[in-house]
């Protein structure tokens, strides 16, 4: 005789923040914990990448994971979380007065953080005459899986790199050309070849790329400094 399961797993309805897809999703459970925690002990952030798009695969109904953003990915764990674990998460934070410093202990409500969608993507960017550069936000899989962001610590890179990962369509008078389907080297030339202005209108849409930030204010028990803070990713929320 088959051992029972125990429990019968609610579904809770979500919303995929890039694409505005409505989905539903369940708690995850002590086996997909399990993958959470090796992952978190680990220390390697690339493992616990890997470990959280797993897990949210396994909870949430019809993802393709090759699509899913970086922000997507944080808050479906979010949501994840708040169900498996609590509504509420307990953080600590330093108080920012220099003569103080003491330790805080923060309730977040896990609702309030939320990402910022822009109401309109201005994606397009015209580049001259008959041509015109569409973008996209990076998936969270090139994000992770991309050699340089993952181990360099030089913001000009993760900015140089974050735009070739944004490229989509280069749009021609006679021809519409797809970047993933051209030579990596074409494309780093491509990129090279653009004046500072074209380049800073390419930067300046990876820094608006929406994240999943809170942003708070708390009163250090101790002396009483006002402090005011953002959670701009889902570290603190892990387990």
């Amino acid at each position: 005789m088959a051992l029972p399961k125990l429990n019968n797993t609610p579904y809770y309805d979500v919303t995929i923040p890039s694409t505005g897809e409505k989905t539903r999703y369940r708690p995850y459970l002590v086996k997909e914990e399990k993958v959470l925690l090796m992952a978190s002990e680990s220390g390697d952030n690339h493992s616990a990448s890997e470990a959280m798009l797993d897990v949210i695969c396994k909870c949430v109904e019809g993802l393709n994971k090759s699509k899913l953003t970086a922000f997507d990915i944080d808050y479906l764990f979010l949501q994840l979380r708040s169900k498996s674990v609590g509504e509420t998460a307990d953080l600590i934070y330093t108080c920012q007065s220099e003569e103080c410093q003491a330790q805080n202990e923060v309730k977040i409500k896990l609702s309030d953080v939320t990402v910022d969608m822009p109401k309109e993507m201005n994606n397009k960017i015209t580049l001259g005459e008959d041509m015109i550069l569409e973008l996209k936000y990076p998936t969270y899989e090139t994000i992770m899986n991309d050699k340089i962001l993952r181990f360099t610590e030089s913001g000009a890179e993760i900015m140089y790199q974050t735009v070739m990962l944004s490229l989509d369509v280069l749009q021609l008078k006679d021809e519409r050309m797809i970047f993933a389907e051209e030579p990596i080297e074409d494309v780093i030339e491509f990129i090279g070849s653009l004046s500072t202005e074209q380049f800073r209108k390419l930067s300046e849409f990876t820094v608006s790329i929406p994240t999943l930030q809170h942003e708070f204010e708390y009163t250090c028990v101790k002396c009483q400094h006002k402090n005011k803070t953002v959670i701009a990713d889902t570290t603190d929320f892990f387990l």
